[in-house]
């Protein structure tokens, strides 16, 4: 027979029998292309986060530069059944540390079981990255109340889907703190749960005991709820913490934020969003009773250069003190750069 390749439904036709052929006499091409694809799903991401920012202090007319971040981690799978993140930090205010250091188990769907250094599962905005935290200085719950929350334990993970689905966590751990696998009699346990969607309304409470050295009858306690809605964005929390001192004196601080933003998604060859930010935050022996140690409101304007918020960002920050008890919080005007990839 003459083929003729005038004919536009011809050469189609004629390219399908090769194919077809080329199939039969080489049964492996398709496991090939499948085993590569598999291949493919287990490459490791690689991750950075850079955080330099530039300060100026409003009551003592000083300056400083400061690169506050610069995150590397690792993250993948080594089959379906387990994976792992590793993450240093190679100037945490100066300081070089490990952060992230687990391995993670997925027995069944829905389910992972962490072992190994992370954060305890307590407080959104403790939990969020450093390029996910809109302020260029984090608030008070995060640096202050929530500070050394990073430990050494076994954590899982359960997640249920529906009209409100569910995250909750629990984790047992050292409770010696970021990278010190101290021998304890106990561990330090924790739990969060989360009920709602990404958009609309969201709740979340929080929970841990532990005791060290210096603080028997350790405990933590914390609220949260956040509403989403397209370009907005509005969330507070409130946490209370208290211990018996080695004096046997019951201690308790607390603290509270509100914290907002709009994103305004402009059409511009460099700059693609626009979003002012507002915070309010306070913390104290007991912030409803007025006896707050500091408070202070934060209002920002963060230029955003890519579609993807959180990412490549310059953020300018004004910080204003209603009251302060440490020689550390000052007014303070920040030019903070963002990059994320």
């Amino acid at each position: 027979m003459q083929v003729n390749f005038k004919d536009s439904r011809k050469p189609g036709i004629f390219m399908i029998l090769v194919f077809f052929i080329s199939s039969i006499l080489n049964p492996g091409l398709k496991a090939q292309e499948e085993d590569k694809e598999n291949k493919q799903a287990f490459i490791p991401d690689l991750d950075a986060i850079l955080k330099t920012k530039v300060e100026y202090d409003l009551d003592h007319s000083l300056m400083r530069f400061e690169v506050r971040n610069a995150r590397f981690g690792v993250r993948g799978k080594i089959n379906d059944h387990m994976g792992y993140r590793f993450e240093l930090d190679l100037s945490d205010e100066g300081d070089l540390k490990m952060l992230d250091a687990w391995v993670s188990f997925y027995p069944i769907e829905n389910l992972i079981i962490y072992l190994g250094q992370k954060k305890i599962p307590f407080s959104t905005d403790y939990l969020r990255s450093p390029a996910d935290n809109i302020f260029a200085n984090r608030s008070f719950l995060a640096k202050y109340i929530n500070d050394g929350m990073r430990d050494i334990g076994i954590f899982a993970e359960y997640k249920t889907e529906g009209d409100i689905p569910l995250n909750i966590q629990v984790g047992g751990v050292n409770g010696t703190g970021n990278n010190n696998p101290d021998w304890i009699s106990k561990p330090g346990l924790a739990g969060r749960i989360t009920a709602g969607k990404d958009d609309g309304f969201r709740l979340a409470g929080n929970i841990y005991l532990g005791e060290d050295e210096l603080r028997d009858r350790f405990s933590i306690f914390g609220g949260e709820v956040r509403y989403a809605s397209g370009n907005f964005f509005i969330e507070s929390e409130y946490i209370t913490r208290g211990w018996t001192d080695t004096l046997s004196t019951r201690i308790h601080d607390d603290g509270l934020y509100i914290h907002s933003w709009y994103n305004f998604r402009i059409e511009n060859r460099m700059v693609k969003m626009i979003s002012p930010t507002a915070r309010w935050d306070m913390m104290g022996n007991s912030v409803f009773s007025g006896e707050s140690d500091a408070s202070r409101i934060t209002l920002g304007l963060n230029f955003g250069f890519e579609p993807r918020q959180f990412h490549s960002e310059i953020r300018i920050n004004y910080e204003n003190y209603f009251k302060q008890k440490l020689p550390i919080h000052t007014d303070k005007l920040t030019l903070e750069f963002i990059a994320r990839f």
